[in-house]
């Protein structure tokens, strides 16, 4: 095997090899450190080497654009790129990178989803709980702050969702109904009742 190209990219900030027709993205360390040059031969040790930072950039660099357009955790970020194929061990490697850079912050993220989640979209504690365990978040940072959002603020959004159903008919079928809207969208019972008593006296 020999080198038959090597080009810089801009877009990346990597050199680009092109060996038996196929291109590989390896990092100035390693570019320097062997002495890569066109016509070069290229064993196979080393051909191992190019072949591990290529992965290891292509998924760096697939990640970085996954979280420059949304923030995303941890767990996320995994499942991004053992979809893509990449091996358990640069997966790791490249969710280690992107900590030690404060690239993942799951803390911040539960804070940003929470906040978010409770303002626009007017979710309720449990769906939003419920969400970011499907997310694999830890349940203590859940818990932790799922508290941002107070007793007040949580009855408001019940309210609303409730006046919407209850269309000025107080029958206790009615009453029913509405309880099990509410239910249905992760609102604790006791802010139901609080919010139905309020409606249905």
């Amino acid at each position: 095997m020999i080198i038959e190209n090597i080009e810089y990219s801009d877009k990346y900030n990597l050199i680009r090899l092109t060996i038996s027709k196929e291109r590989f993205y390896v990092d100035y360390d390693l570019y320097y450190e062997n002495g890569f040059e066109l016509e070069k031969e290229i064993d196979f040790p080393i051909y191992k080497k190019i072949l591990a930072n290529d992965e290891f950039n292509r998924a760096k660099n697939f990640a970085l654009n996954k979280i420059s357009f949304s923030q995303k955790s941890t767990y996320e970020i995994r499942q991004k790129l053992k979809d893509q194929k990449f091996s358990a061990d640069v997966i790791e490697k490249i969710i280690s990178y992107l900590d030690s850079y404060g690239f993942l912050d799951d803390e911040a993220y539960v804070k940003a989803y929470i906040r978010d989640k409770d303002e626009i979209s007017s979710w309720s504690r449990g769906k939003i709980k419920y969400m970011l365990r499907q997310k694999h978040i830890d349940e203590n940072l859940i818990e932790d702050n799922l508290c941002l959002i107070s007793d007040e603020r949580e009855a408001e959004k019940a309210g609303f969702f409730a006046d919407k159903k209850v269309k000025n008919d107080y029958s206790y079928e009615n009453r029913a109904k509405v309880f099990r809207h509410l239910a249905g969208k992760g609102f604790d019972i006791d802010i139901i009742n609080q919010v139905l008593n309020e409606r249905f006296s």
